[in-house]
This record gives C-alpha cells, sequence and structure tokens, in this order.
C-alpha cells in the first residue's frame, strides 16, 4: 500500500554522506536545504533523510509558476541530477525520492517498471480490434492504489512498445507519461489505447451530425461489367454515437473488472487528433457524463461543415449549454511540409466559440499553436508532454 505524507515535506531514500537539497532558479543553484537524517535505508549504505520546504519559495517567489527544480548534492563530491538535465523540475511540493524518480507517496520499498499489455483480440459491439493498455510504475506493489484512466483513440499508434502496428509511426505516450509520471509532472494513471475500426475509421469517429460520402467501389479485378443503372452514392450520418456507447458500455467496464481503476467522469479523460480529436469534441460536448477532461488535436472541424456553411462541431460549442469540462485544443501550422494549415483557422474559430460561451482559457481549456507543426504522428507526439500534463496534473 502507498502512504501519504505531510505537507512540504521532501524525502530522500539514499546514499549519501551530508546531502543537502539545491533549489535550481534560473539555470543556477540559489541555495541549500540541509537534509536531516531521520532513519536508515533498504540496506546498510543508504539511509533516509528529510527536509523541511515550508516557507521556501521554490520556484522564484512566483505563485503563478507550480515547476520548481533542484538538485541533491551528495556531500560525497556526487550530484545527484536527471541524465538529460542539470536538475528534476516537478510540481509536487511534498515528494519521496527513491532510486531517481519522485513520488507524491511513500512507495513500496521496490517497484516494477512500466508496461504496455495488448490484448490482440477485444470483441465488441463494432468488430473485433486490438486495446493496448499502459500500466504505470509500482502498479504491481501497490494494490490498495486506484489510478485516473486515460481513453486514447487510434490505439494502433499510441505506444512504442507497439511501434509495428502503427499506421506512420507512434505517438509514444508510453515513454511520455513514464519521463513525467518520474519526474512528477504527471499522475501516475492507466492508459487505454482503443484500436479504430481500420476502414470504418471515418464513420466511427465522425459525430452523427455530419455526414461522409464514402469512396465509389472499385470493380472487382476480372469481373465482367454488366451495363446497368448505378445508384448515386448517398452521405452517411456519422457513427460516434456507436462509438462513444461501446467505450461507455464495454471497454470501461471491461478495463475496470480487470484493473484498479478510480470511478467517475473526474478521473476519465479522453485524447485523439484529427478525426480522433474531433471525436472528444464530441464526446465531451454530446456524452458529458462519460469523461471530464479532453485532448484534441489537430482536430477535423473541416468535417462536420453543415449546409449553411458553418462548422456544426463549433456551432455546438458556441450556443450549447455550458459544460463541466476541461479541454486541451491546438493545431499545427502546416498540413503537411510547407503546405496547409492544419486546421488551424478552424481551430482559432473553436477557440474564440470556447470564449463566447463564457469557457475561460487557462482555466476551463488551453489553447496551443504548435509553431512548424504538421498533421503527423511525429508532431502530435512532440506535444504529448504539454497534453499530459494538462490532462491529470499534480499539482
Amino acid at each position: 500500500m502507498t502512504f501519504p505524507l505531510p505537507p512540504n515535506h521532501f524525502y530522500y531514500l539514499g546514499e549519501g554522506l551530508d546531502p543537502s537539497l539545491e533549489l535550481w532558479i534560473d539555470d543556477a543553484v540559489q541555495r541549500p536545504v540541509a537534509l536531516a537524517w531521520v532513519g536508515d535505508g533498504r540496506h546498510s549504505e543508504e539511509s533516509l533523510w528529510l527536509a523541511d520546504l515550508s516557507g521556501l519559495e521554490l520556484s522564484g517567489g512566483d505563485p503563478a509558476q507550480p515547476e520548481w527544480q533542484f538538485r541533491l548534492n551528495l556531500g560525497d563530491g556526487r550530484l545527484l541530477h536527471p541524465e538529460f538535465a542539470p536538475a528534476f523540475t516537478t510540481t509536487l511540493r511534498s515528494l519521496w525520492m527513491q532510486d531517481g524518480q519522485l513520488f507524491d507517496y511513500r512507495p513500496a520499498p521496490a517497484v516494477s517498471p512500466p508496461s504496455v499489455v495488448k490484448f490482440e483480440e477485444f470483441h465488441s459491439s463494432l468488430g473485433k480490434r486490438p486495446l493496448y493498455l499502459y500500466l504505470p510504475r509500482g502498479y504491481n506493489q501497490h494494490e490498495a492504489k486506484r489510478y485516473p484512466v486515460l481513453y486514447m483513440h487510434d490505439g494502433q499508434n499510441c505506444f512504442d512498445a507497439f511501434v509495428d502496428d502503427s499506421y506512420a509511426g507512434a505517438w509514444q505516450a508510453d515513454l511520455a507519461a513514464s519521463l513525467l509520471i518520474r519526474q512528477g509532472l504527471m499522475q501516475e494513471c492507466l492508459i487505454v489505447g482503443v484500436s479504430n475500426g481500420e476502414e470504418q475509421r471515418i464513420l466511427e469517429y465522425l459525430p452523427p451530425y455530419a455526414r461522409h460520402l464514402p469512396p465509389p467501389r472499385r470493380p472487382m479485378a476480372g469481373a465482367v461489367r454488366q451495363p446497368r443503372q448505378r445508384r448515386p452514392l448517398m452521405p452517411v450520418p456519422g457513427r460516434a454515437d456507436l462509438t462513444l456507447a461501446m467505450y461507455r458500455d464495454e471497454v470501461a467496464p471491461w478495463v475496470a473488472e480487470r484493473y484498479r481503476v478510480q470511478p467517475g467522469r473526474q478521473h476519465t479523460a479522453t485524447c485523439g487528433s484529427s478525426l480522433g480529436g474531433l471525436f472528444s469534441i464530441y464526446i465531451a460536448w454530446e456524452h458529458t457524463s462519460f469523461a471530464r477532461h479532453h485532448a484534441a488535436l489537430s482536430s477535423s472541424f473541416w468535417a462536420t461543415r453543415n449546409r449553411a456553411g458553418k462548422l456544426e462541431a463549433v456551432e455546438r460549442i458556441r450556443t450549447g449549454e455550458r459544460r463541466d469540462i476541461r479541454l486541451w485544443l491546438d493545431s499545427g501550422t502546416f498540413s503537411s511540409p510547407n503546405h496547409g494549415h492544419d486546421g488551424q483557422r478552424e481551430t482559432a474559430a473553436a477557440r474564440c466559440a470556447l470564449l463566447e460561451a463564457g469557457y475561460r482559457e487557462g482555466v476551463d481549456f488551453q489553447y496551443h499553436l504548435a509553431e512548424g507543426a504538421t498533421h503527423s504522428e511525429a508532431a502530435w507526439a512532440a506535444r504529448l508532454p504539454l497534453v499530459f500534463q494538462f490532462l491529470f496534473p499534480t499539482s
């Protein structure tokens, strides 16, 4: 089980002769904070040390800055900091440091590494498809702990552990989450990658108030053409309502039955890009009870343009009853290298609609414009750490 920490306490379990905590502000050490010995460690060369953070200006006196930085001087000529940076960065105000990782609770003496599990055939009402499940560090040891859940669309493209399943590269959600969690910048959580229905993907993510014109069928090789009257192709309404029903009534109960999740919309999030981003917008406004936190990256708002020439998804944001949601909204500035705009104009219109409807930027939603980013898995992976910190922050 896990043990909560007292407020403003920094515990360090590790080696050192006379370690001190060095606050790192403006790329330099500002002051050392003494660590007091409070107990033995897990072996003879290790001890448990404590520093009281009460009254310290951890982020240089800026109350609007939740992040602060530090490194450890072990007192024997060694400095302890991440391999990739001169200092640790975290939002935690009470923390336990063990094996180079930060926790907001006292962890087990040894914790299992994060992992991704693939379930090859999940049988659903929309057909069978793979499910992918990310388990955070220590899941096996902390048996009383329950976790918030993030549902990511296009599950085939989510995890570096299964990059070979992806269509055009992975988002590396497993790597991003593990790095942020180790630093105390993201809550430990489960991430469920729900695969799309491949050729049915467009209809699965398209809201039912929008229409899709399917491509004409190609004649089969060797088939003899018969002269006949062809029926005109008719637009087909989206089936996002059925996909949401699959998430709500099939995937979520299946996950909850097998894994320790925190129930309720407050502890549930969704995340998607392109049509997957549009699907998260649809869930947020049309099925608000499923999840409170949503991320819509490079959303395909264009697919909801109605006969009046307006973007139906944006109009529903503007005129609908106010929802209790938190939303990450973004786009790049190119659809492909040096071409297009990645829906930048439509996403900016959605931001304006949110403001007109009374949503507060920085509180209810976060808008981000990724300069130079394209409509691609690589671009979405690059800004996924920002998305994860928004969806499940530790502060």
